[in-house]
Formats: structure tokens, sequence, C-alpha cells
């Protein structure tokens, strides 16, 4: 069994300075506002209600943690994340100045952060705030999630998976590039695999 499908919600935080202490490892989950991380996170993890999904794209705006069990034991072995998304959201300049600044912090300076899945709607590709996300990293291990996979043939996901790969290619940390899918269940254990090697 996975070890994702042991885990629980933790805790929920506005500020960075709230967060359980800077130890044990913690994979976050970050992209923009409704690209379908909460869906993802309770696919992967399989419970349906684990993250809060918001009707209202870019208005969740905490940082939600969610604590991975060893099962054996019973002790908390490392996070999931679910950052809040990015662009979107009626936030005033002060709003947005300070979630630029959280986001930045985590992301940069988190020593326990040792893997980030960078959600992009596949049907989108790349956009302008999905690189500026990745020039703020570039020393954290990245894992694109290509969401929304079963919008698109077999022919149209060739194609922007190329181009995806091209555009991504100067990014040297970025590891792996999984197209995914809650509707038809692609991808889901190889994001499930790549978070098991990053937290034990």
């Amino acid at each position: 069994m996975s070890i994702l499908h042991n885990i629980y919600f933790h805790s929920s935080s506005k500020i960075l300075d709230t967060l359980p202490q800077d130890e044990l490892p913690e994979v976050c989950f970050v992209g923009r506002s409704n690209v379908g991380k909460s869906t993802a996170i309770n696919k992967i993890t399989n419970k349906k209600k684990l993250a809060f999904s918001s009707k209202t794209p870019g208005r969740t705006r905490l940082i939600n943690m969610f604590n991975i069990v060893e099962q054996k034991n019973h002790k908390t072995i490392g996070y999931l994340v679910d950052l809040p998304g990015y662009g979107y959201a009626n936030l005033s300049n002060q709003e947005k100045i300070d979630f630029e600044k959280n986001l930045t912090k985590y992301v940069q300076y988190r020593k326990s952060l040792v893997g980030i899945i960078l959600l992009i709607d596949m049907r989108r590709g790349i956009t302008s705030l999905d690189n500026d996300f990745l020039n703020l990293v570039n020393s954290k291990p990245i894992t694109i999630m290509l969401t929304k996979a079963d919008k698109l043939n077999h022919t149209e996901r060739l194609i922007i998976r190329k181009t995806t790969t091209e555009k991504l290619i100067k990014f040297k940390n970025i590891t792996d590039i999984v197209e995914f899918s809650a509707t038809k269940r692609i991808g889901i254990s190889e994001v499930s695999d790549i978070i098991n090697k990053l937290i034990t």
C-alpha cells in the first residue's frame, strides 16, 4: 500500500511562522487556481475529501498540511502541502504582495521541502505565471503534472507533451513530466511513486 493512503489533515496556516517545525520531509502541490490541485491530492491519496476544493478560483488562501503516517509505528514521516493557487483571485495589491512573499519564502527557504509537484493544465500549456514560479525555484526537484489529460485526444497529447518538454528544457531541476487525469486515473501511480521516493 502507498504511504499516501495513510494520510490525514494536519493544519491550515495563513503565514509560514505557524507551519510545523522545519524537520520532516515535505512535498508541495502548487499551480494556478482551478488547475485541479485538490482533486489530484484526493485521487492520489485515495481520500475523496482530504483536500478542500473551493468553487471560486483563487479564494483558498491557506497553506494546508497533511501528515503522512507510517502504518507500523503510527509516527508521522512527512507531509503533503497544498499551497494556495496563484492567479485569478480578486486580491488587493497588498494581498498579492503578501501572497508572493509567502510563496517565495516557502519554496526557496523551507529546508524540509524535498520536492515540488507543479500542476499545469495540459490544454492551456505553460503560462507566464507558471514560468514566473519556475524561475523562483532553482534547487528543489520539480515534477510537472499535466492535468486534465483526458480532455485531449492521443495526438493532441503527444504534440503538447513535446512542446512542453522543449519549453522546460532550460529548467535543469525538472525531473519528471507526468500526464494526469483524475477521471481516467492516468498518472496516479507515477506521481505516487515519485512522492514515495522523495518522502522516504
